[in-house]
């Protein structure tokens, strides 16, 4: 019984020891498993450091390559396109910059050739640049390819320690053409009224509140984007005017449905998507006289030919009379009629006043004028066009900008009747260049809708009025300066009873402007060439 009993707590024994082994080898595994989990963590999370830091130290390539860009030194053309010889050139200049600066004192070989998948072309690379304890840093790579040199490539390599990470983008070698983001945009006042729908940002430097707001709209009109003033808000303020209803911390007011709230006293009666105040964006290109030099349509025109016959008008003359006078300023014209002809490339002498009548333009039209404006009969052109179609381009001469009342008498392109704009010449990015002319489009008859009055790329005057049923694809730029003016000479976006209008003329229609801001500025515009980042081309690679 005795023995029977020891063996038993002999059994017992083996089991506890077996059980406790067991136990060890358990609690082994999962200490084993657990230090390697710490080991892969560790590493995991040295790995991503690492990663983190080979990205931080690409993208500070990428910054110091876009400070490189900005350094580079640019200039300026009145072409509207980037020549090989002058991309060449900022090529030139930017290897240069990036020599120059020598970013972290490294000296920087010249540029050389290479040719990989994409095909050959010129590159620069600095060298690499340290700025970690642990030596990371990033090197930058600037190339391009010999069938694209207006399009510059930057890639930029981030590493630390065995880890690399690249980022690149690509960088377009341009003219600046910022006032094409603008559906209109005018140095002196602008009213847009008549059912108009502006599909974009509209703008005025316009800046004296002592006589009144840059913008107006009313009630019946649309503006697809912002409405952007020179003056500021307090500015307005001090001159008891208001563009909209503000609260008491300058905020637009709002209706229980999110919509603006109105008031009679605003300028601004139409829908829009929000007012900036105090926008200063005057020294835009295409803004100035002396940004403009049309001379190279000029050089592919000849006089035109005889007239037919000489008519007495007046401007401004009596609603629906050219024939009498609107009032005792009013300036007499003797113009000289061509009626039922094509022409195509044809220069009008300054002096002429010509009247064209059921005529067809082609290619170029150019309206000469002294460049020097003096308030005469012989050096200014004021051309009237009724019932013709446009086919091409209307240029002029660019005369200086006066202080004289007399130069928006003088200087004009005035459409009457029904005129149609189907521009087909190669000159696509503007209908109309006359850099301080006065430009009325649709004054005293209709655009007749659907009649193919469709106007493309830029519509540049001193001042441009727009009436009727117009349909304009691109900017409408007045950059004639009015601000020695204390009344009229408004840009009239639809039809208006003040404001510089020359006649009562069509009160009914709708227009429509339509920016396109990837459009070519006209040649003619003198603007710098910009080397200009394509943020949607940022991609990174490994």
């Amino acid at each position: 019984m005795r023995t029977n009993r020891r063996q038993a707590k002999s059994r017992r024994r083996g089991i506890a020891l077996m059980l406790s082994l067991l136990f060890l080898a358990v609690f082994g595994t999962l200490t084993l498993g657990m230090f390697t989990m710490s080991a892969a963590n560790a590493q995991m999370a040295s790995n991503h450091h690492g990663s983190n830091t080979a990205m931080g130290a690409a993208l500070s390539g990428l910054e110091c390559a876009k400070y490189l860009i900005a350094r580079t030194p640019t200039f300026s053309t009145n072409r509207n396109t980037v020549t090989d010889s002058e991309a060449d050139q900022i090529w030139a200049n930017l290897c240069a910059t990036v020599r120059n600066t020598a970013v972290g004192g490294l000296t920087v070989a010249d540029p050389a050739r290479f040719t990989d998948a994409g095909g050959s072309g010129d590159e620069m690379l600095t060298g690499a640049v340290n700025f970690g304890a642990r030596g990371e840093h990033f090197n930058v790579r600037f190339y391009r390819y010999d069938d694209d040199p207006r399009t510059l490539h930057v890639a930029s390599v981030g590493l630390d320690d065995q880890i690399r990470r690249t980022v690149q983008m690509d960088v377009r070698v341009t003219k600046e053409a910022q006032v094409l983001n603008y559906a209109i945009a005018s140095r002196g006042r602008m009213w847009v009224t008549q059912n108009s729908i502006i599909h974009g940002p509209i703008y005025s430097t316009w800046n004296r509140p002592d006589v009144g707001a840059g913008i107006e709209t009313t009630a019946d009109t649309i503006v697809e984007g912002t409405i952007n003033t020179a003056i500021p808000l307090e500015d307005l303020q001090a001159h008891n005017l208001q563009m909209e209803t503000l609260d008491e911390n300058n905020q637009p007011v709002f209706d229980e449905w999110g919509n603006r709230v109105v008031s009679p006293d605003d300028k601004i009666q139409g829908r829009h998507e929000g007012i900036n105040y105090g926008v200063q964006c005057d020294d835009m290109p295409g803004m100035r006289a002396e940004d403009y030099d049309t001379s190279m349509y000029k050089s592919l025109c000849s006089t035109i030919g005889e007239h037919s016959r000489i008519q007495t008008e007046y401007f401004p003359h009596a609603e629906g009379d050219f024939g009498t006078p609107s009032s005792s300023s009013s300036k007499r014209y003797y113009r000289r009629v061509y009626e039922n002809q094509t022409f195509s490339n044809v220069t009008i002498p300054k002096g002429t006043h010509a009247l064209f009548k059921n005529c067809t333009f082609e290619n170029v039209l150019f309206v000469e004028t002294n460049q020097t404006y003096q308030d005469s009969r012989s050096l200014t052109n004021n051309i009237r066009f009724e019932d013709c179609t446009f086919n091409g381009a209307i240029v002029t001469d660019v005369p200086s900008t006066s202080t004289h009342w007399s130069w928006w008498t003088r200087n004009v392109l005035y459409f009457t009747g029904e005129a149609t704009f189907q521009n087909q010449s190669q000159f696509q990015e503007t209908t109309i260049l006359a850099p301080n002319f006065n430009v009325n489009l649709g004054n005293t008859g209709e655009f007749e809708e659907g009649g193919g009055n469709k106007l493309h790329g830029a519509i540049v005057g001193g001042i441009v009025d727009v009436r009727g049923n117009a349909e304009i694809h691109g900017t409408i730029i007045s950059m004639f300066d009015t601000s020695a003016y204390s009344r009229g000479y408004i840009t009239n976006i639809g039809a208006a009873d003040d404001g510089g209008s020359e006649g009562a003329g069509y009160a009914g229609g709708t227009i429509e402007i339509t920016p396109d801001p990837d459009q070519l500025l006209p040649s003619g515009i003198t603007t710098p060439i910009i080397v200009q980042p394509r943020y949607e081309t940022y991609r990174e690679t490994l």
